[in-house]
């Protein structure tokens, strides 16, 4: 009776010592990453920036209660604060472009475990990104052969990412390409890209989720064009960036006009009709997904969805947001925190421009984006 005894309170205690953030028991095997049964709703960071390595940082996170975040993961010439490349760790040759980026990451990954934090990971601005980024004025067309080199530095990238975190429970996902947008790509997503990158992070990494869009950009509208994807594993999750309607929520960005009001009558874009963009619209525009999502009985991730700080009923478009995404279930991260302050939550509308990380302003968007967080379940600290 007493072995009976001792037996089982060494199974609640092993329990208990695996429960994460949004309460999930981390098993210590290889098998051992599960997606949390509680809501994730958090915050992107952008680039692994230093901020994201202080303290101070991960103290305003823990105060808005957010149990979750997307970073996103490039190389080192995206950064403007690269430290002394001697006082960095060495790593193979293939991954020298993301010398600082990796070292970056260790660090916030010790900072998440320790506040309870979840990671995503975005890994689509890997090292040739810049070669067939059609948004950029400078290119009007990539070409195959360079979307494919791209697409063999993605995978490698995984492949370095997967053998080094697939037991390390903070990272609980990679969003893939969580932009798509390049003729190649988008053309094969289906039936070569998608599977080729399964193949492969399947060989080193059986652990970590994989988070996949349904095509052009990451919208939403897309996803009647998809069918689920076969992972051996069944760690498979979709997911969209929803800026609707982007004229609006990108209003003074490139010489986009302002004084856009939501809701009210709007345009996706310049070559679409204009229409009454309400809750209502918001949700038409991303009833494929959840339909998909209904239909194939999957998980949804909402990596980045976000609005200008100066844009007219910016708080209304984040309820109306926040609310639809609770409301169908799905998981998400606002965009954005640190970064350029157009998008940070911190920032009032009249702020001066800056790349400053924090405001100090309890903006609108702020205090709604707060009363959902304040639903998060975060593991006792």
């Amino acid at each position: 009776m007493l072995k009976k005894v001792i037996t089982a309170v060494v199974l609640i205690m092993g329990f208990i010592s695996g429960i994460s953030a949004g309460g999930v028991a981390e098993s210590k095997t290889k098998a051992g990453k599960t997606w949390p049964d509680c809501s994730l709703r958090g915050l992107c960071v952008g680039l692994p920036r230093i901020t994201m390595t202080e303290e101070k940082t991960w103290e305003r996170l823990k105060e808005w209660n957010v149990n979750v975040i997307t970073i996103n993961f490039t190389y080192d010439k995206h950064l403007a604060d690269m430290p002394d490349s001697s006082t960095l760790s060495q790593v193979s040759p293939e991954m020298e472009p993301y010398r600082c980026m990796l070292d970056r990451l260790d660090k916030i990954i010790v900072l998440a475990k320790r506040y309870n934090t979840f990671i995503v990971l975005e890994g689509g601005a890997a090292v040739g990104s810049d070669k067939i980024n059609v948004a950029q004025h400078d290119i009007v067309e990539s070409t195959e052969n360079a979307e494919r080199a791209y697409l063999k530095n993605v995978i490698d990238l995984h492949m370095y990412l997967g053998k080094k975190y697939a037991n390390e429970p903070a990272v609980l996902a990679y969003n893939f390409i969580s932009e798509p947008h390049t003729p190649w790509i988008v053309k094969n997503w289906q039936t070569e890209v998608v599977p080729s990158f399964i193949k492969a992070i399947r060989s080193v990494d059986k652990n970590t989720f994989l988070i996949f869009s349904a095509g052009l950009w990451g919208f939403p509208e897309f996803f009647d064009t998809l069918t689920p994807f076969q992972d051996p594993v069944n760690k498979t999750l979709y997911g969209f960036h929803d800026y609707a309607p982007h004229n609006y929520t990108h209003q003074g960005i490139v010489n986009r006009p302002r004084g856009l009001e939501y809701p009210g009558i709007l345009k996706m874009f310049d070559s679409r009709k204009s229409k009454f963009w309400d809750r209502k619209t918001l949700y038409e525009y991303m009833k494929p997904a959840i339909d998909f999502k209904k239909k194939y009985n999957v998980k949804m991730y909402v990596g980045e969805f976000g609005v200008v700080r100066w844009a007219p009923g910016r708080a209304q478009w984040v309820e109306d947001m926040c609310s639809l995404f609770e409301e169908n279930k799905i998981d998400w991260t606002f965009h954005s925190y640190t970064g350029w302050n157009g998008w940070n939550l911190t920032f009032p509308a009249d702020a001066k421009e800056s790349n400053e990380p924090d405001g100090r302003v309890e903006t609108e968007r702020l205090k709604v984006l707060k009363k959902y967080w304040m639903k998060n379940y975060i593991a006792p600290r």
